[in-house]
This record gives C-alpha cells, structure tokens and sequence, in this order.
C-alpha cells in the first residue's frame, strides 16, 4: 500500500470519529434544571463571594445549577424576547441578573423570590466609572 493511500484512510478515520463526536455533541440532552437537585445560596451571599475571592466562587458556582433567593429590583425583557429577573444585592447598582425560561407573571419589584437555574459567572464592571457587575444565571425557572 502506498504512503499515499494510507494517509488518505488516516485522514477518513479522523473525519469520521470527528463527525461521531460532533454528532454526540450537538444532541446532547440539555439538563433538567427545574426538576434538578440545586445548591440553595441567598443573592446576597453568591455576589459576595464572588467579588471577595472570584476563582473561588468560579469553582464552587459557575456551571452548577443553583437555587437563588432574593428580593427583585427590576423585572425586564431583553432585545432576544427573553424574561430577566435582576435580584437585588449588598452593593448599589449590583444584581444577580436571571435569564427566566417562562414569563414571570405577577412578579413585581420588591418581591421576594426563589430562582432555580444554572450560574453562568461573574461579569465585572467598569471601575472607573463606578459601574459594580452582576452575576449572571441562565434557564431560571421561578420556584412557588
């Protein structure tokens, strides 16, 4: 068999375990956040940690499905149509920042809430112009 014959079959065997795992992948089952087991933490805590030790706070949450309980400041739809629920924290300005799966009826500000749903981190401010950051979670689903 010729070199170039066998880099050619190399090549396909490649492609085709790079498409298998693609493939696997892309169809992935998304988790069941709102049936799912979550680390209970108030908004105030989770932002607290995060801006005194943030790799830490890193580990410990982002990524992991979490139960957030807070008091709401603004309740607002982004430019995607989506539902946010912004959760009120010890420093001005800050929030925990919800992106809802369902729209969250007759919720209000000031309104004291539970949210189930996955932490995607920390994204700072601007310092400069004052402007603290929020903590970011996805796939909220309010808890009753």
């Amino acid at each position: 068999m010729g070199s170039k014959k066998k880099i050619v079959i190399v090549f396909i065997l490649l492609a085709a375990i790079a498409a298998t795992a693609i493939y696997f992948v892309w169809n992935k089952p998304h988790k069941n956040v709102e049936d799912a087991a979550a680390v209970e933490v108030k908004a105030t805590d989770l932002y607290d940690f995060f801006i005194k030790d943030s790799v830490k706070a890193n580990a410990a949450y982002t990524g992991k499905i979490l139960q957030v309980t807070g008091q709401v400041e603004k309740v607002s739809v982004n430019q995607q149509a989506q539902n946010i629920l912004l959760l009120k924290t010890a420093v001005a300005g800050a929030y925990i920042n919800c992106t809802m799966e369902k729209n969250p009826d007759g919720i209000k500000p000031d309104d004291n809430v539970s949210i189930k749903g996955i932490c995607s981190g920390y994204i700072s401010g601007d310092a400069e112009m004052g402007l603290p950051g929020d903590v970011f979670m996805v796939r909220g689903y309010l808890l009753k």
